[in-house]
Parts: structure tokens; C-alpha cells; sequence
């Protein structure tokens, strides 16, 4: 019986559909690569909010500017190697995979 609308597909075929193993792992390796970046961009603005500020500041689109300039600076710390936390989270979860 077949239902209409729905054409098997043999098993080879089907297998090739499937995402791989190694596209799994990279998306994986990506995903935390990105979450060091978000972490290191929190700790960064955390850190300016520790630097007293001087009479005159609290310019919005001065501080707009450096938030985004922090989180370009923790893109490329992530992307170089960062702290180490998206390598310790890889090596955790691909063993879940």
C-alpha cells in the first residue's frame, strides 16, 4: 500500500539527506566559538563599568560605539583562541553528539 503523495526513497538516499557527523561538529565548534564571544563581550563591558567616569561623560552614542567595539574586540578574541572556554565546551558536548 502506498499513500498518496509520499514516494518512498531507498535507504542510500535517505542517508545522504541526513547531516554528517563532521557538519555537526562544526556547527557545534561554531556555536561555541560564538558563546566565548558573547561571554568575553559581557565580561569586557562589565569590566568599563568598573573605570570611574570622568565630568562630561555618558555620551549614548560614545557609549553605543564602545559596546559595539567590544563586541568586535571579543570576536576576534574567540576567533584567535579567546580564554579556552569554547574548546573546554566543545570537547564536553561533542561526546553527547
Amino acid at each position: 500500500m502506498q499513500i498518496q503523495g509520499i514516494t518512498p526513497q531507498p535507504m542510500h538516499e535517505a542517508a545522504d539527506l541526513a547531516p554528517s557527523k563532521k557538519q555537526d561538529e562544526t556547527k557545534l565548534k561554531d556555536a561555541c566559538q560564538q558563546f566565548e564571544s558573547l561571554f568575553l563581550s559581557q565580561m569586557l563591558k562589565e569590566m568599563k563599568k568598573s573605570i570611574p567616569k570622568s565630568d562630561g561623560e555618558g555620551n549614548k552614542e560614545k557609549d553605543t560605539y564602545e559596546d559595539m567595539m567590544y563586541e568586535e574586540v571579543a570576536k576576534s578574541m574567540a576567533s584567535s583562541g579567546g580564554v579556552g572556554m569554547a574548546n573546554i565546551l566543545y570537547q564536553q558536548m561533542k561526546d553527547l553528539m
